[in-house]
């Protein structure tokens, strides 16, 4: 058996650093994909958990859940305060949908989630007593991302 010259075995261990950098590589590329899946599992239970936070305080807070049934049964006017609240929890599922876009458009909630969540959203917000008129929609443009503000648009008033 004949022995190898420095230059074989640099050749050699070449090929073997080559192999090892090509497996590091794949094992990085292994773990980036399960953060991705971590961070999109973690960005659903964010929106699980603030609709549930929203939907508990409807329970414990009759008073909330009677402005609600106003607005659902078509009674015309509301106090002031009444007013104020039912503004403040459209707004709260505006900045939910704002939340799911966003994280969407970053990879951090799955497509498959998103759809989900989008239709979700869509559906509150384009039929029944949480329905937003394009006037009311319009002067909240300024709280929004131009992006997320053309999509509710766009989803909610097609042309």
């Amino acid at each position: 058996m004949r022995k190898l010259s420095l230059s074989e075995w640099a050749a050699i261990g070449e090929l073997v650093g080559t192999f090892a950098v090509f497996v590091s590589l794949l094992f990085v590329v292994y773990s980036i994909n399960q953060n991705t899946a971590a961070i999109q599992g973690s960005t659903e239970n964010i929106l699980f958990e603030r609709i549930g936070e929203l939907s508990t305080q409807v329970i414990v807070d009759p008073s909330l859940a009677e402005i609600i049934v106003k607005k659902r049964e078509g009674q015309p006017s509301l106090t002031p305060a009444e007013a104020v609240r039912w503004e403040k929890y459209q707004l709260v599922l505006l900045d939910m949908w704002a939340l799911a876009y966003n994280r969407h458009r970053r990879g951090l909630l799955a497509t498959d989630q998103w759809d989900a969540w989008d239709g979700y959203f869509r559906e509150i917000f384009s039929a029944g007593a949480e329905r937003l008129s394009p006037d009311q929609w319009g002067s909240l443009a300024y709280g929004y991302d131009p992006e997320f503000w053309d999509h509710v648009g766009a989803s909610l008033y097609p042309r």
